[in-house]
């Protein structure tokens, strides 16, 4: 969701001598929308249930596009500072990842072992589990349908780590101009294999509930969910960072962006059935995520909405929450059936949404604060833990 984002606008350690950028709320809120209209995506089916918003929540995967910008958009905005002194390291700010993002994940991965241990009868079933594990299982077709399906895209942010400190610094813009034609250039990057699968593919491209033997629906598949495919809006997100760094918008100006933003995607979203889902679901909006991130970086009526400290909250848990509703969803129809209507998603997120509060509060920070403990005590002159 890195889910994404899934990241701490602050960082999760503290160079000393390197000042600090405040936390921008909004954008830790914000997740928890993205990753509750995923949650809705997979909880109500059919989204004719839905009614007039049919097309809307039928395009809930849109959630892990968004994550993937933000992603970029806010290690960038955190690690801006000690990288352009020279003072960041790979090693910490990988190490740093694994503490933020790794105890809810295994958390998740006991879960899906446990709700889906019939699937262990089979070899590739036992490989796949062993991938999902190591957060590779989205570079295989064959391994990322099995467990927890949404930890997919954890596997893609991974990738998406490993690649940052070494990147990042490179799409650093030296003029207005510049960062503009940057975004374009990624922006186009993203969607160039999805149309080349769209013209090739198009039956397989545009709907979701396509016949699985249709022609291209295995090559459309790979390309959704393919790490290396999905890097580009991981980069947009970073250039969109240093646009904010070096370009941040006035207050009135950031106030339009932000409001353009929520107009431009609840209209696409309400159009989302006449657009092709690959194009959606690979880098179509970062445009207009690009407006949210840019407006709500600044004070305007939607990032003070958004500082609420209840959603800011929320959006802190939105990581677990991502997580952890598939799989009580799995865990519900084993139980109840079948039954996936709005009434059921009310009182799934009835417990999906306190247990996603419980495990950020009693897991995700104890044992990130614990391993990057231990990571200060055997690298002190590489970690300053911060406490908050």
């Amino acid at each position: 969701m890195d889910l994404n984002q899934i990241t701490d606008a602050r960082g999760p350690g503290h160079t000393p001598g390197i000042k600090r950028l405040p936390n921008i709320k909004a954008l830790t809120s914000i997740r928890f929308f993205a990753a509750l209209h995923v949650a809705l995506y997979h909880f109500v089916r059919p989204f004719s249930l839905w009614g007039p918003f049919e097309g809307a929540m039928g395009a809930g995967y849109i959630g892990v596009s968004f994550f993937f910008v933000l992603s970029g958009f806010i290690l960038t905005y955190s690690h801006s500072h000690e990288y352009e002194r020279g003072r960041g390291l790979a090693s910490k700010f990988l190490i740093a990842r694994l503490a933020r993002i790794y105890p809810v994940y295994l958390v998740s991965m006991i879960l899906a072992g446990y709700v889906n241990r019939s699937q262990f009868h089979e070899k590739i079933h036992i490989l796949a589990y062993v991938a999902d594990l190591f957060m590779v299982q989205s570079w295989s077709i064959r391994m990322v349908a099995f467990f927890n399906v949404p930890a997919w895209s954890l596997s893609c942010e991974a990738f998406f780590y490993l690649v940052f400190p070494f990147i990042f610094l490179h799409l650093r813009p030296h003029s207005f101009k510049k960062a503009i034609l940057t975004l374009c250039g990624l922006w186009f990057l993203a969607l160039a294999v999805p149309l080349l699968c769209l013209w090739l593919y198009p039956q397989a491209s545009w709907h979701e509930d396509v016949n699985p033997v249709a022609a291209g629906m295995r090559q459309v598949f790979r390309v959704r969910r393919l790490p290396i495919l999905a890097l580009p809006q991981f980069l947009a997100g970073i250039s969109l960072g240093w646009l904010y760094l070096r370009f941040p918008p006035k207050r009135r100006t950031a106030s339009f962006l932000a409001s353009a933003g929520i107009v431009a995607l609840a209209a696409i979203l309400m159009l989302a059935d006449h657009l092709p889902r690959i194009l959606l679901h690979n880098g179509l909006l970062i445009p207009i995520f690009g407006l949210l991130l840019l407006g709500l970086g600044e004070p305007n009526w939607l990032s003070r909405l958004l500082s609420n400290p209840i959603l800011v909250l929320l959006g802190e848990a939105s990581f677990a929450l991502y997580l952890t509703h598939f799989l009580f969803n799995d865990l519900s129809r084993a139980v109840f059936g079948d039954h996936d209507t709005i009434l059921d998603a009310v009182w799934k997120l009835a417990i999906t949404i306190p247990l996603s509060i419980v495990l950020h509060l009693y897991v995700e920070r104890p044992c990130r604060l614990l391993i990057l403990q231990w990571w200060s005590r055997k690298h002190p002159a590489k970690l300053t833990v911060a406490a908050s």
